[in-house]
């Protein structure tokens, strides 16, 4: 059972966030842009405060963890990453997260510019990745991040939108898993139209 609502077509997708991960339902990580053999991925969301924590659970053929410091090129390692943005706000952020707990993030303008934040900010987000098995069969991890909403200047106040997703780029089994397609033909994550509604209980 999932935790998202596909109302109909003309109402926006809805992802109910609770106050603990243990009791969040998971949220299925669909395929996006081809089929991916034995990879599969589901994500839990929950928010005390201005805190948001988000818990990904992956199943892959390959993993890959080669960057090691904030703000590289984080999506050429198996990787997760998130796009979220308050309701009145004219830009949107991206963060993704390495395998290797490394993370890279920007503001995106609804122009498509984009602006890093600094790796000193990146340091104080607490990633706990975790193997839970790496053989040349599959390899299974997890990613728990906690976001300070605040800290990154993101309106807490009213409404929340966003997209969640795990992919890998750079690697002989490259994979798209998504919580709510975008619709494109090319692969592409930053779709804003694309965003779902966070209902938080």
């Amino acid at each position: 059972m999932h935790s998202f609502i596909l109302a109909s077509m003309e109402t926006q997708p809805t992802i109910t966030v609770g106050s603990m991960l243990e009791r969040s339902l998971p949220v299925a990580l669909v395929p996006c842009w081809g089929s991916y053999e034995k990879t599969e991925g589901s994500l839990r969301l929950a928010k005390q405060g201005d805190t948001l924590s988000l818990r990904y659970m992956l199943r892959s053929p390959l993993l890959r963890r080669m960057v090691q410091e904030h703000n590289q090129e984080v999506c050429d390692d198996s990787c997760v990453g998130l796009l979220l943005k308050s309701k009145e706000s004219e830009q949107y952020l991206h963060l993704q997260c390495s395998a290797s707990g490394a993370l890279r993030s920007w503001w995106v303008s609804n122009e498509g510019e984009r602006t890093l934040l600094p790796s000193s900010l990146l340091e104080t987000i607490p990633v706990t990745v975790t193997l839970l098995e790496n053989s040349n069969a599959q390899s299974r991890w997890s990613v728990e991040m906690h976001l300070d909403l605040k800290a990154l200047k993101i309106d807490t106040d009213g409404q929340l939108f966003g997209n969640f997703y795990s992919c890998a780029e750079q690697t002989d089994q490259k994979y798209y898993l998504l919580a709510h397609e975008t619709g494109t033909l090319e692969p592409n994550v930053e779709v804003p139209s694309a965003f779902m509604a966070l209902e938080f209980l």
